[in-house]
């Protein structure tokens, strides 16, 4: 749960106009839609989203990001952390870069620095 103190070792930035988009990845993905989030905070390592029907910790998240010109799909996400607010959740994710060749790639990294990159100028999240 979020007390406040921020425990990261690398800055978050504020979102502007990044658009997310998450699925639940592995056979019951097939099933489902893609949906989208509001995005709370971003780096190249993982985010914070609100969402009203929360994932559990431990799962794995499929997302889709969309800021000007940059977009990067099927980035490999794991949930971190859950919140319960009063009328929606807050969804911490950590970007999974062990999870498959996708992942692995310097394109895939690269791809999600320059959305850091964009970000930077937006605000700068405590």
């Amino acid at each position: 749960m979020y007390g406040g103190k921020n425990r990261r070792r690398h800055p978050r930035y504020g979102v502007g106009s990044l658009r997310t988009w998450v699925h639940r990845r592995g056979i019951v993905a097939m099933f489902g839609k893609r949906v989208e989030v509001v995005p709370i905070d971003f780096n190249a390592l993982g985010m914070a989203f609100r969402c009203l029907r929360p994932p559990n910790p431990g799962d794995r998240l499929v997302c889709d990001f969309v800021k000007d010109h940059r977009r990067v799909a099927n980035v490999v996400a794991v949930v971190r952390e859950i919140t319960r607010l009063a009328n929606h959740c807050r969804c911490g994710v950590e970007f999974d870069f062990e999870a498959n060749d996708h992942m692995r790639s310097p394109e895939t990294r690269d791809s999600l620095k320059g959305i850091e990159l964009l970000l930077r100028d937006v605000m700068i999240v405590g």
